[in-house]
């Protein structure tokens, strides 16, 4: 394209407002109020499915400044938000619209331009003047969004100062730049560009002439000059066929059949009678999950044989049939078949997972700690791991180390207060000097982090 065509880079500047640290900082925060408040989905597979293509894009990017984290928020709503220090949420909603691994991508990747050009301390920056803002009340805006969307965003764009003629004209620039380095990461990625105005496109026709739209129409307008460009950009670039993704297809089929629940096992069998491969083992793996969820375990084990002869080291179908197992209480099989996958792939962490939690229903609790601590060395924010350890200490009659791993994940979730009880209370069930000297630092840590927070108030 043109030179005359690109748009300027406004998301270089922003730094001596607040610093990368402290929006790393505040960014910290708003995750710690998102895991108390959203309903967010703690599902190793679909989180591994959404990390490893979000990752992928910040590989083919610029202007990375910390590491990327995204996660599933459990809401019908179509949309997806980034916040201050790389943090993407996704709604469920979301994959159940896209058709493609593309058009997820291009959200993805929109997101994720949103961030590394700072776009939200930008904001903040101009408003900064006529109205000063409280990065409280902004994440308390966002929370509110994600339970009721139209609320939500108002709150953010009051809270903000994003009113009148000055908001619309921020947010076109913003969302135009965001379109621009969003095509050329997806490209860069190995994603068709033609996601992003297929899926933009279909949304802004869909909802054209409805009173409530998706929040994503709210908070990312798509009149019909930036589809237009989008598509003229896209149409422009290198043209990539990517072949349809098995993974897509059943993450899809995963959030429609546990998560979402508009569809029917009519929809799945029919699915299942395609011509097209794909197709047929997501509708098979629907109907497995359905089953599963049900109570029938023996139809579910059935459904789910086929599918993993074909693919035996698929974690979406590892996962699903290590749950069909310890339904049957068959403990013997599935931690010897686990162990097994996790010789294979000691580093992935839907096996690792879910032969801890094997562990734990088969009273392995020796195996099922040592599986956990080796995993939260390498990521020791993860919740569902954090919450399977302690209840791997509870049963194995390790007080002191319940209660500390318990006062991490509530420090997890911005319960700091709670957190540091639950570490006196660990200090008070052990007569270890180290211990309780590791414990002590660790409270000062948690009261420094609280007041750290406190100041952004």
């Amino acid at each position: 394209m043109q030179d005359n065509q690109r748009l300027p880079e406004i998301g270089t500047t922003g730094a001596a407002f607040m610093s990368i640290e402290r929006e790393r900082v505040v960014g910290d925060f708003y995750m710690r109020q998102v895991r108390s408040q959203a309903p967010i989905v703690h599902d190793p597979v679909l989180d591994s499915y959404l990390n490893s293509i979000g990752q992928r894009l910040v590989r083919n990017t610029s202007g990375v400044r910390y590491p990327f984290n995204f996660f599933w928020i459990n809401n019908k709503e179509i949309n997806a938000f980034a916040f201050m220090g790389g943090y993407v949420g996704v709604h469920t909603g979301l994959i159940d619209e896209a058709r493609t691994e593309s058009e997820l991508a291009a959200v993805l990747g929109h997101e994720v331009a949103h961030i590394t050009q700072r776009h939200m301390v930008r904001r903040m920056q101009e408003q900064q003047r006529s109205m000063p803002m409280t990065i409280a009340g902004i994440i308390g805006s966002i929370l509110v969004g994600m339970a009721n969307p139209e609320a939500g965003a108002a709150g953010l764009y009051a809270t903000m100062g994003m009113a009148g003629q000055s908001q619309i004209n921020y947010t076109r620039l913003y969302e135009m730049e965001a379109d621009r380095i969003g095509l050329s990461t997806l490209l860069a990625a190995g994603f068709d560009p033609r996601g992003a105005p297929d899926f933009f496109g279909r949304l802004a026709e869909k909802y054209r002439y409805v009173s409530k739209p998706p929040e994503m129409l709210m908070t990312h307008p798509l009149p019909e000059s930036r589809i237009a460009d989008t598509r003229a950009r896209a149409e422009n670039m290198q043209r990539v066929d990517v072949p349809p993704s098995l993974d897509f297809a059943l993450a899809k089929t995963r959030v429609q059949a546990r998560y979402i629940g508009n569809t029917t096992n009519s929809d799945f069998e029919s699915m299942r009678s395609s011509s097209n491969s794909i197709n047929q083992q997501a509708g098979q793996y629907g109907l497995a999950i359905r089953a599963l969820d049900g109570g029938n375990i023996d139809v579910a084990y059935k459904l789910m044989q086929p599918l993993l002869e074909r693919y035996p080291n698929d974690p979406f179908y590892i996962d699903v049939q290590t749950d069909i197992l310890l339904a049957q209480k068959d403990y013997e099989t599935v931690l010897s078949w686990l162990r097994g996958k996790y010789i294979q792939q000691p580093t992935e962490p839907v096996i690792t997972l879910n032969f801890a939690n094997a562990a734990l229903q088969a009273e392995d609790t020796e195996l099922a700690e040592k599986l956990l601590r080796d995993f939260l060395l390498k990521q020791p924010d993860h919740p569902l791991a954090l919450d399977l350890l302690t209840q791997v200490y509870e049963r194995s009659g390790k007080r002191a180390a319940m209660y500390e791993t318990r006062a991490e994940s509530l420090a997890l979730r911005g319960n700091f207060r709670l957190a540091i009880d639950q570490l006196h209370t660990a200090h008070n069930h052990t007569d270890s000097d180290l211990t309780h000297k590791r414990l002590n630092a660790r409270i000062e840590q948690m009261r420094s982090l609280e007041q750290q927070i406190k100041s952004l108030m």
